[in-house]
């Protein structure tokens, strides 16, 4: 059934923005020299429950506008990768130690532009009803995090909070509690067009 919405035409912006920390200026506008990525948005179970993969990433790259941010398993599209999928794949491998074999791409969402470092953004959905076994790659990621799917379903899972960002607070974020860390920013945005796509399905 997930296959079949996935396939069809997504929420995108309206989804999106439900969870945007600022208007829509930043994300609508994509610049001709921008960046591309790719993401994998990867649910296994455990103990039963589907849960949703997600790291940490390390703090101590200064040049990583996203550092020490919650995050999906991804990177950038280099020259070796055969489309944006095999991007996603290529990365979840890399960083969480999990091969393609262990799960199924069972569709995409929408592409969101990630205005603060220039990458637009292709999230990719996968699936597996085993419990995955992970081996951080430690210099980028430091923790990896498994969280149940039902949470972010509840009535009180979005929040509202202040993020002080760099030399800056930005006002009224909105944010996912994970694991005692706050998912926010172009993640919270991808996460949040699932979770319409599952009401849908």
């Amino acid at each position: 059934m997930l296959k079949e919405v996935l396939s069809s035409e997504l929420p995108g912006w309206e989804a999106h923005k439900l969870m945007s920390p600022v208007g829509e200026g930043g994300y609508l506008h994509v610049p001709d020299n921008h960046k591309k990525a790719a993401v994998l948005l990867l649910i296994h179970y455990v103990n039963g429950v589907p849960e949703v993969v997600f790291m940490k990433r390390t703090s101590h790259h200064p040049q990583d506008k996203h550092a020490g941010q919650i995050s999906f398993p991804g990177g950038a599209l280099e020259s070796d990768d055969n489309n944006l999928q095999s991007c996603a794949i290529r990365e979840t491998h890399e960083e969480l130690g999990v091969k393609e074999d262990a799960y199924e791409i069972v569709g995409a969402l929408s592409p969101l532009y990630v205005y603060v470092s220039n990458f637009l953004m292709y999230p990719f959905v996968a699936y597996t009803e085993n419990t995955l076994l992970f081996k951080k790659e430690d210099e980028e990621v430091e923790r990896v995090i498994s969280w149940p799917l039902h949470s972010f379903l509840q009535k009180d899972s979005k929040q509202i909070t202040d993020l002080k960002i760099r030399n800056m607070t930005m006002k009224d974020v909105p944010y996912f509690s994970v694991s005692g860390d706050i998912l926010w920013g172009a993640t919270a945005m991808v996460m949040s067009e699932f979770l319409v796509v599952l009401k849908q399905a």
